[in-house]
């Protein structure tokens, strides 16, 4: 039987692709550089993967060299995501009604997050939106030393759930969602509404795939998971 539900936010419980684009967009411009690609779904390529990642692309190699410029960029970037995030941030379809549902039924529920330089901006964003009260914990890649494909993240929320790593439900939007969380040893959910499409994550062999988040309030027993 499950009873803990442990969710990636951006892409997952968030819509968070607006606010994102946003506030990239003020902070590179500001430093004179190129925005982000005007195709949305284009620059959510670059937007989704880690900041080591992120800088280096629209920084170039040699401003990421310098950390007095990365560390100003980052505060412009904070700064402005501080700005829209609340206008611009909504929850995800069914969101609300699920984890209602699944509280109900007597589950915890975690929020598990790559998040480092935005992850101050969670809660208030939570609670913004009317679920902050639902959920239990949230861990942010300021809680572990090594963050999401590494399975850290989730066995500490387990831990801080008091549950055992069978007893979870890993649901997410990404490749590392689903790494991380069958490396923990838990029931894997690749969610495909959010950054990543299904070819993308079907090469990682999620236990189940769903494309609507009410799809898991099945989940409330291994019973049921069978017939998914």
């Amino acid at each position: 039987m499950f009873s803990a539900f442990l969710f990636d936010l951006d892409g997952t419980i968030l819509n968070s692709r607006k606010p994102f684009i946003i506030a990239y967009n003020r902070a590179l411009v500001k430093r004179g550089l190129s925005p982000l690609p005007s195709n949305e779904d284009s620059a959510i390529k670059i937007l989704r993967n880690p900041v080591e990642s992120i800088f280096p692309v629209l920084l170039g190699p040699k401003r990421c060299q310098d950390d007095a410029f990365v560390e100003s960029f980052v505060d412009d970037l904070k700064e402005a995501y501080g700005d829209v995030y609340l206008g611009n941030t909504s929850l995800s379809p069914n969101v609300c009604e699920t984890l209602t549902r699944l509280r109900e039924a007597g589950n915890k529920i975690g929020i598990v997050t790559s998040r480092l330089s935005f992850a101050d901006y969670i809660v208030p964003s939570l609670n913004s939106l009317g679920v902050g009260k639902l959920v239990d914990i949230v861990v942010t890649s300021k809680d572990v030393s090594c963050t999401k494909p590494s399975p850290d993240p989730y066995l500490l929320g387990a831990e801080k759930l008091g549950k055992a790593p069978r007893e979870c439900v890993v649901v997410g939007d990404s490749p590392e969602d689903v790494v991380a969380g069958k490396a923990a040893g838990m029931f894997t959910v690749a969610y495909t509404n959010g950054f990543y499409t299904f070819d993308e994550l079907a090469k990682n062999s999620a236990d189940v795939v769903i494309d609507d988040l009410a799809k898991l309030l099945p989940l409330w027993s291994i019973s049921s998971v069978e017939k998914l």
